[in-house]
């Protein structure tokens, strides 16, 4: 059930919120303030800081994306330096190209990545869809504790806010707070853009030192279970979604 706080203010009625922390400034900070969602999501009101608070951040941690991003790249890069025969660096090199590759960076393969990306795309599929849900509990960590940090201070009801409420949100205002939250990660920049971006996390992945496919056959099933993934330069900041193909809409990764 949403608590009154999802309607804290919303229809351009909106609350003042004062100082973030009571301490005894000589000049105390400028609060500035953002109306967030639409007459149809309704409109919200949060404090901009240019920045997460300490307890947006704690929170996040908690998730701990990364860790799940090495962990699921290690797996691959075993399966890979099994099952090729390579060595631990250059198996991680793969495992990442390839990972890179599926999720929509402009990684020109090899032909002996190719080949490996064919043989093992259950496998990949299998680490992207891991790493999508983890991404997503991700996504929705960072509005809990925008509504928590932020509202909390006007509004007790959101200071109690959970992940499950943020999850009966409607789609469109959800998009909208965390879409602030992306920008208040970023300083209040401007994004990148996404074309430039992504050419260069495929560059700078570099190339492994590959040799030729000797024509081995392509099963078209993994010789392995289980989610895997590899670490891309997307997913270094907490809460940030991974670039993605054509086949799932492009979102902008949070630091």
């Amino acid at each position: 059930m949403i608590s009154h706080c999802a309607s804290l203010s919303h229809n351009g009625k909106l609350r003042k919120h004062n100082s973030t922390v009571p301490l005894p400034f000589v000049t105390a900070p400028e609060v500035k303030v953002e109306q967030v969602g639409d007459e149809a999501t309704g409109i919200l009101q949060f404090p901009v800081f240019n920045s997460l608070l300490a307890g947006e951040r704690m929170m996040l941690d908690e998730i701990d994306y990364q860790s799940t991003v090495n962990e699921q790249s290690h797996r691959l890069a075993m399966v890979i330096q099994e099952v090729d025969e390579l060595p631990e660096a250059d198996a991680r090199l793969v495992g990442s190209r390839l990972m890179a590759h599926h999720i929509g960076i402009p990684v020109v393969l090899e032909p002996k990545e190719d080949a490996i990306r064919q043989r093992e795309h259950r496998l990949i599929r299998e680490i992207d869809n891991h790493l999508s849900a983890k991404n997503e509990a991700q996504i929705t960590r960072l509005v809990t504790a925008a509504i928590i940090y932020r509202l909390g201070k006007v509004d007790p009801d959101c200071a109690k806010w959970t992940d499950d409420e943020t999850r009966n949100l409607t789609e469109g205002l959800r998009n909208a707070i965390y879409a602030f939250m992306l920008r208040e990660q970023r300083g209040g920049a401007a994004p990148a853009d996404p074309e430039a971006t992504l050419q260069l996390m495929a560059a700078s992945l570099g190339k492994p030192n590959l040799p030729q496919p000797t024509g081995e056959p392509s099963s078209g099933s993994s010789t392995t279970s289980g989610p895997v993934t590899t670490p891309s330069p997307a997913s270094t900041s907490p809460g940030a979604p991974k670039p993605r193909s054509g086949k799932r809409s492009t979102k902008e990764p949070a630091s």
